[in-house]
């Protein structure tokens, strides 16, 4: 099992002190969270982890109020990559759509283009199937490249919002 290990002083350094939220619905610093994403990132998707939070006795009594927090933010951060990633996809098959389209128009207008005296015609033809290509190439990359990094980040951010917590008095 790995381990991530997060050394605290006081409580305030969990948080971000910008949030005016109450204690359990505050958001966490963005420190934290950087740190936690990267070191989970760091372990293989299968990997359990446990957060292991190194601090003064007085802290351990809040531990549950820790684990609330750092769960419910990772569950927030989870749901709102999560609406993030059906909108590419809905972007992306809409561009799917539109850059088919393109090359469809492209290849008719290339084929009505070889009638076109030489040098002009194939320099306007291959142009045309130059801007096709291009037209594909967001929606192959929103699709294909996009999505698969959209799906690591929300395996980890689920992973985070239900990561045991320990406390380890030190």
């Amino acid at each position: 099992m790995a381990e991530i290990e997060l050394r605290l002083q006081h409580l305030d350094q969990l948080y971000d002190s910008f949030d005016p939220a109450p204690f359990p619905a505050k958001a966490l610093d963005r420190r934290v969270e950087a740190y936690l994403v990267e070191s989970a990132g760091e372990h293989g998707h299968r990997e359990p982890l446990t957060v292991v939070l190194h601090g003064p006795p007085s802290l351990e009594a809040r531990l549950g109020e820790m684990a609330d927090a750092i769960h419910a933010h990772f569950a927030l951060a989870h749901a709102q990559a999560e609406r993030r990633h059906r909108r590419r996809r809905r972007v992306g098959r809409f561009a799917i759509l539109a850059g088919t389209l393109t090359l469809a128009v492209v290849l008719v207008a290339r084929h009505w283009l070889a009638m076109v005296p030489a040098p002009f015609g194939e320099v306007l033809s291959e142009g045309l199937l130059i801007l096709a290509w291009v037209a594909l190439w967001r929606p192959i990359e929103t699709i294909g490249f996009d999505s698969w990094e959209s799906r690591i980040e929300r395996g980890l951010l689920q992973k985070l919002a239900s990561v045991p917590l320990r406390f380890v008095v030190g």
